[in-house]
């Protein structure tokens, strides 16, 4: 194998406080209700946009015709930015697998739903130098789980499908990888319980970054 590719959320980071008190922010501007740590879970996987359409829903925001749901997504963006890691941080483990990836001279990438800008600032703040690819959504890719982000990723590395390992957190990574025709692996620690996993037919290959470094480990 020449490369691992990661999702972001949920697998290497947990940037779920932040997602939370940004979509909050702006659900409470226009009197909805806060979202809690469990149903922010249950809204992110294809983007921040269908997220916050997925809170509206349930939270009952006030005068929200199409135009003001996109001031409103604005403002959570514009809250996103400025406060993208007060509270995230990466999983226990998850810098010494990197490390060790690295060490081990694997090519090692970042494909992910959120904004690029975000996901550049994010990475730049908590694991800067430590990948060869690292990209979120951008104009001309679909978001996952359409697979053309990752192959592009891995064509960018110098990786065939073939001799990559893609690692995620949700039932979207799953279809990801599926869709790419790379091995995938799905932890259960990030935003999906092992049970949600399992109701949508995902087959979970680690409870923890120990134990996906020892499957890793194991076929590289």
């Amino acid at each position: 194998m020449k490369a691992v590719f990661f999702d972001l959320d949920g697998t290497l980071l947990d940037t779920l406080p932040d997602i939370r008190n940004a979509m909050n922010y702006a659900l409470r501007a226009y009197d909805g209700e806060a979202a809690s740590d469990s149903e922010v879970r249950r809204y992110v996987g294809r983007g921040l946009h269908r997220a916050l359409t997925q809170a509206a829903l349930e939270k009952k925001p006030r005068g929200l015709d199409e135009n003001e749901f996109e001031l409103m997504f604005q403002l959570m963006m514009a809250s996103y930015r400025k406060h993208p890691v007060d509270e995230t941080r990466p999983y226990p483990g998850i810098e010494a697998l990197l490390g060790r990836l690295k060490s081990d001279g694997v090519r090692i990438g970042i494909v992910s739903n959120k904004a690029d800008q975000i996901v550049q600032e994010i990475i730049d703040a908590l694991l800067p130098g430590i990948f060869d690819f690292v990209s979120g959504e951008k104009p001309g890719f679909p978001l996952k789980p359409d697979p053309s982000l990752l192959l592009s990723g891995l064509e960018a590395v110098g990786s065939s499908p073939a001799e990559a390992v893609y690692v995620g957190d949700s039932e979207v990574d799953a279809e990801t990888g599926k869709r790419a025709g790379v091995r995938t692996l799905i932890v259960s620690y990030g935003f999906r319980t092992r049970a949600e996993l399992e109701k949508n037919g995902v087959e979970i290959a680690a409870d923890d970054v120990k134990a996906l470094d020892e499957i890793l480990k194991s076929i590289l």
